[in-house]
């Protein structure tokens, strides 16, 4: 082996070993001069023993080590924090003012969010700048983005160990040296810088557009696979791909640029055949791949790869095909020298070792199962080969070893660059979708590329858990760092004696890696092809329609309404969160939970895949577990009216709530009280009992934001649910005795099942079939109580389900009967013995608030209501020939599901309706029906569904497909 060829290892190694001895003192810094001095005497020695002719290459390989060595000596200090003394000054636990810029994307935890700030001034006044990192603990609801200087008031405290894991250390490493928890902070100034914007706003574009059309869990595992946006993945996904060994899927790596440069070649494929294309390819090629780094956060792995790529491509325009090793060696060289800290980074060690596996052993090992299917047998040969490198790192840092490895990524890796494809497909028709609105184009664009992704990344989601939940999938195994160099020290002699057998190696790396002779292509090079032949087969719209569309069309089908209404107590811990469906599609969301990642999974789980609209949002009242994950689920999805109680109270997460539903393309925000009713479909509707208005504006019971929590009844013509949010024994005392509480089918039973709730008068009016207690899995406050659930098994034979055992409730009911699903039993048919909705009206009715959100009718002429109302108008078109008189006490219900799951709204969306009388009076809105409340309407200008006036009363109706 010639000695040129072992100068590039030898300089890499050089200076991760110079790193490496001086950050852990076993060299001291001041050996650099007399490390170089020494390179210089070797090589001196070699021409003075030669007798003043040329020595052999070893020396000058020995000099170049040398060298190296003592470069990373001196780069050694940039991998430690350096001004740790500083902090330690200040950590003593008192509170002072802090000031510091945002380095990077907040990282959601929960409630709070993760943010790393530089720049750090601690002190009032001018303060103490201090040369290291902050890790900051922000409240959720703070924005706050890359390059805003934000100050806040907190105490720095040094990072804890925890479960054996040095905590301090990994911070460390990245320069970060203190924590600090906050509960306010003020933005002071925001970043203007432009190549911040180039580099953020299209990445942000991107990411808001792909999970606007693609549901969770599936749109966190599309971030991470597209732009390494690992943040809000499930911890049920990560687990099962970690136990199924397929970790890398998730982190951008030389994969995942091997599939941009595929595209890439196969997009520029006929500029090379202008003159001077071939070089304008190539750097069209480069250009690409490097916004494509910053555009997935320039990660340790990300720039490797990207290094790795350019120098191929370089080495390609020279004339002559790059060796894959030379190009990783060059790479890591590369980033130890500009980041020395990288070095200790488990991604980064990981993606080099893997990388150097596939190299060297790739090929080796396919050939020795060259009697498997070429399917099967490149997958398993890459995993094997990776693991083999990656096992001591892999021991060391997580004990854990997949043993159904090479088994998950057979299923898994050939749908990795399909849900790539396709997550970058939804992601643009996201992106675009609010700058040019091109209705029908971008609604089925959205339809098809929200649901290809959805499919594909469900499909990679099934394998994992599928592959994780083998017997034996994964071990528990730790190994001593020392074991690494014999496990190393064995690979290499294992390689050494099956080489003849199996075919020659590539050559070794040369320094020189633009004059390489022609070798046996990298896998590296094999993935960049099968993803450019993948490009090209896809490049035929008849294809990639026909291929695609048809079984996103065929999920669509299966999960179209299907008659009944659908009601969700979701699993979303300690707090409420409950999503309903009815016949027609139409969906309704009542409060959203404590953990906004949480909600949003559970909401994609409970949803159709392809339904991004909730159309009525209800607050019960403004409580952080029943209102963070509203917050995301607005930005999420196309929302309609959003309706709360309108009780003030102090919340930043409350006021984020109002401003965003305020601000909603085509929302409303209204309030409601006692009497309002919210048509949801032709035999759907939810009626408000509690508070009034005035109720509202007095003060509350016992001093309780608890008690200021909307109360109100589902209805689905003879089924009932009786919605009680957080509200406690005064309200419940209340409402039994003014006769407001309704009999019931169902119960969700209020304040998560605690002792100042559910009350004998409660039960007895309402007596219910089945009650739904909403709480979190051993929580801290006891709930559900002992005593709530005695009253409840007293008060007869009611079926109580739990989420915090049960997981998820569904109750399922076609208007005259019920189902209930939870804790893997399903109990049912129950037959409902409420009132139906048009004429079950129970108390006063002070008010209506009717919501049609995307009707699919013409404009209708208008038509004045009759001299006993008061004041409205009414929607007239012309009259379908299937319509069907509307029953007695009808209300509008929008018609057309299927197109406001993936049309934009136009601004007004709603339709209010005023109170005529508190009386129960008859009027010609509810066919004079004796107890039936009575309303005037004002229909929206922009809306025109089907209404009914008193003098002139005819209908429209646009039939459309819906939703389960």
């Amino acid at each position: 082996m010639a000695a040129r060829q072992l100068l590039l290892p030898a300089l890499a190694a050089g200076v991760a070993l110079g790193i490496l001895g001086g950050d852990a003192g076993a060299v001291p810094a001041a050996a650099v001069g007399p490390t170089v001095g020494a390179a210089a005497a070797l090589v001196a020695a070699s021409f003075a023993l030669r007798g003043g002719r040329r020595p052999s290459a070893a020396p000058f390989l020995g000099a170049a080590f040398l060298v190296a060595l003592s470069v990373g000596l001196a780069r050694a200090p940039a991998a430690r924090p350096a001004d740790a003394e500083t902090v330690d000054q200040l950590m003593t636990g008192a509170e002072t003012v802090i000031a510091g810029t945002v380095v990077d994307d907040p990282r959601p935890r929960g409630e709070r969010q993760q943010v790393v700030i530089e720049r750090v001034v601690a002190g009032a006044g001018a303060g103490r700048a201090i040369a290291a990192r902050v890790l900051v603990w922000l409240p959720r609801t703070a924005a706050v983005a890359p390059g805003d200087r934000i100050r806040f008031t907190a105490s720095l405290q040094a990072p804890q160990p925890f479960e054996g894991f040095d905590y301090a250390a990994y911070l460390g490493r990245q320069g970060i040296v203190a924590v600090a928890y906050v509960h306010e902070v003020a933005v002071t100034a925001r970043d203007a810088s432009t190549l911040r914007e180039v580099v953020a706003a299209p990445r942000h574009a991107l990411l808001a557009g792909l999970l606007s059309l693609v549901p969770e869990p599936e749109a966190a595992l599309g971030a991470g696979i597209l732009l390494g946006v690992r943040s809000g993945i499930a911890p049920e996904i990560e687990e099962s791909f970690a136990a199924a060994g397929l970790t890398h899927v998730v982190a951008i790596s030389g994969w995942n640029i091997a599939i941009v440069a595929g595209i890439v070649a196969t997009t520029v494929r006929p500029l090379r055949r202008l003159r001077g294309g071939r070089a304008s390819a190539t750097l069209l090629g480069v250009g690409v791949i490097a916004w494509y780094v910053m555009l997935a956060g320039a990660t340790p792995s990300v720039v490797r790869a990207a290094l790795m790529a350019g120098a191929i491509l370089l080495a390609r325009l020279a004339g002559s095909r790059a060796h894959a090793i030379s190009a990783l060696l060059a790479a890591s060289l590369a980033m130890l020298l500009a980041a020395p800290a990288v070095l200790w980074d488990v991604g980064f060690q990981l993606s080099v070792m893997a990388t150097a596996g596939l190299i060297w052993l790739g090929d080796p090992i396919a050939r020795r199962l060259s009697r498997l299917p070429a399917m099967v047998r490149e997958p398993v040969a890459l995993t094997l080969a990776a693991q083999l490198t990656t096992l001591p790192i892999v021991l060391g840092s997580f004990e854990r070893l997949s043993l159904v490895a090479p088994l998950a990524n057979v299923l898994v890796v050939p749908l990795v660059p399909l849900a790539m494809a396709a997550s970058a497909a939804a992601a643009a028709v996201g992106a675009l979708e609010p700058v040019a609105p091109v209705p029908v184009l971008l609604d089925i664009g959205a339809w098809w590329a929200g649901g290809l992704a959805w499919l594909l990344l469900a499909a990679m989601t099934a394998a994992g858990k599928l592959a994780a939940g083998l017997p034996f999938a994964s071990v528990s195994l730790a190994a001593p760092g020392w074991l690494a160099l014999a496990w190393y020290a064995m690979l290499v002699a294992a390689w050494a004696l099956t080489r003849g057998s199996v075919g020659q190696a590539p050559p070794a790396p040369t320094v020189a890696a633009l004059r390489l002779r022609r070798s046996r292509p990298s896998p590296i090079a094999h993935a960049a092809r099968a993803a450019a032949h993948a490009a090209r087969w896809l490049a035929r719209p008849t294809r990639l329609l026909g291929a695609s569309a048809v079984p996103v069309g065929i999920l669509t089908l299966a999960t179209l309404p299907d008659g009944r209404l659908h009601l969700t107590a979701l699993d979303v811990g300690q707090g409420d969160a409950i999503v309903a469906e009815t016949d027609d599609g139409t969906t309704l969301l009542v409060d959203g939970g404590p953990d906004p990642d949480v909600t949003l999974r559970r909401l994609g789980a409970a949803l159709p895949f392809w339904q991004r609209r909730i159309d009525v949002i209800l607050l019960s009242h403004p409580h952080q577990d029943h209102i963070a994950g509203l917050i995301e689920v607005l930005a999420r999805h196309r929302v309609g009216l959003v309706v709360h109680a309108g009780v003030p109270y102090d919340n930043p997460a409350y006021a984020r709530f109002l401003a965003a539903a305020a601000a909603e393309p085509g929302g409303r925000l209204a309030v409601a009280h006692a009497g309002t009713r919210i048509a949801l479909g032709p035999r759907t509707g939810l009626e408000v009992l509690y508070p009034s208005a005035e109720e509202a504006r007095a003060p509350l019971p016992d001093g309780d934001i608890n008690n200021a929590s909307i109360v109100a009844v589902l209805r689905h013509d003879a089924f009932s649910v009786l919605l009680t949010g957080d509200a406690e024994a005064p309200v419940e005392t209340r409402l039994a005795a003014g006769n407001r509480l309704p009999p019931a089918d169902v119960l969700k039973v209020g304040h998560h099942g605690s002792e100042s709730s559910t009350t004998p008068a409660l039960l007895e009016a309402v007596a219910p079939r089945v009650a739904v207690i909403s709480c979190g899995r051993d929580n801290e406050y006891g709930h559900p109580s002992s005593a709530t659930l005695d009253a409840l098994a007293s008060a007869g034979p009611i079926a109580v389900l739990r989420t915090d055992r049960d997981g998820a409730v569904e109750v399922t009911s076609d208007g005259a009967r019920l189902w209930v699903h939870g804790g893997g039993r399903t109990l049912g048919p129950i037959a409902a013995r409420g009132a139906t909705f048009a004429s079950g009206a129970h108390g006063p009715t002070t008010g209506s608030i009717a919501a049609w959100l995307c009707p699919t009718s013409p404009a209708p002429a208008i038509c004045s209501p009759s001299s006993s109302s008061r004041r409205g108008s009414s929607a007239t078109p012309r009259e379908s020939a299937r319509s069907r008189p509307p029953p007695p006490g009808w209300l509008p219900t929008p018609e057309s599901r299927w197109t406001s799951a993936w049309s934009r709204p136009p601004p007004s969306s709603t339709t209010w309706t005023s109170p005529r009388s508190e009386r129960g009076a008859a009027s010609t809105a509810s066919s004079g029906r004796r107890g039936s409340p009575s309303w005037d309407t004002r229909s929206s200008g922009r809306r025109w569904p089907r209404t009914r006036s008193g003098a002139c009363s005819t209908t429209s109706a646009s039939r459309a497909a819906g939703h389960r």
